[in-house]
């Protein structure tokens, strides 16, 4: 009867070295600054994974397995602050007055002056609004939407302590208007605003419409007379 040599090392006692995707796969997934990075250490996560399965002289499983959790849940919370700011900074500035105006459309005066800055002299009121709304209705028909004009480029960039100021396409059953905005981008307190500012529909045969608009009292004439 034939014994095993046991002087012979089988290949679960043979040295193991740890797979240097495993390591790789650990640190990419650490970088969450960068949504490439996480994808990247899901990818070489998955082949440590698959490497270390296939070859017994190789550790570092579940380090990789480790590596690829981290790299999903980063990746999810990097997809979600983008959309976030994709939704709150960037589709404001694309379309400018559209939401408000759908508001509008839809008879909803509170919402319609809920998108614009609201100070105590800037005519933000029911009255003006609804008078704005009728007006441009009026002359223009039913609100379709809008869009930035991309041919209009800011002279400078807006920053946080200054408003965005662009050229937006209003589309209307009866044509298009070209408007400019102003949009704000953080308030006096510093927190993200993105409401707008004022809207200006330009309109050369009738005469630019605007809101909010401030009343502005013509000076009293003088009561001296010379001698």
């Amino acid at each position: 009867m034939m014994t095993a040599d046991m002087s012979t090392p089988s290949e679960f006692d043979a040295p193991r070295s740890v797979s240097r995707l495993a390591i790789t796969s650990l640190i990419l997934s650490l970088v969450f600054c960068c949504p490439l990075a996480t994808l990247a250490g899901i990818v070489t996560g998955t082949i440590a994974v698959i490497f270390t399965m296939r070859d017994r002289t190789l550790s570092g499983r579940w380090m990789a397995i480790l590596a690829i959790v981290i790299s999903l849940t980063l990746t999810v919370v990097q997809v979600t602050v983008i959309y976030a700011g994709y939704q709150t900074v960037l589709v404001p500035v694309l379309t400018g007055p559209q939401s408000a105006l759908k508001e509008g459309e839809a008879g909803n005066i509170g919402a319609f002056q809920s998108r614009f800055e609201t100070t105590p002299t800037n005519g933000n009121t029911p009255e003006n609004a609804k008078t704005f709304l009728d007006g441009v209705k009026e002359r223009y028909g039913v609100f379709t939407g809008s869009a930035l004009d991309q041919g209009s480029v800011p002279n400078k960039m807006p920053t946080a302590a200054k408003e965005f100021v662009g050229d937006y396409q209003l589309d209307f059953a009866k044509g298009r208007m070209r408007a400019t905005c102003a949009i704000e981008i953080a308030d006096p307190k510093g927190e993200l605003s993105m409401k707008l500012k004022s809207i200006l529909i330009h309109d050369t045969e009738r005469g630019d419409i605007s809101f909010p608009s401030t009343v502005e009292k013509s000076p009293e004439p003088s009561t001296n007379t010379k001698p």
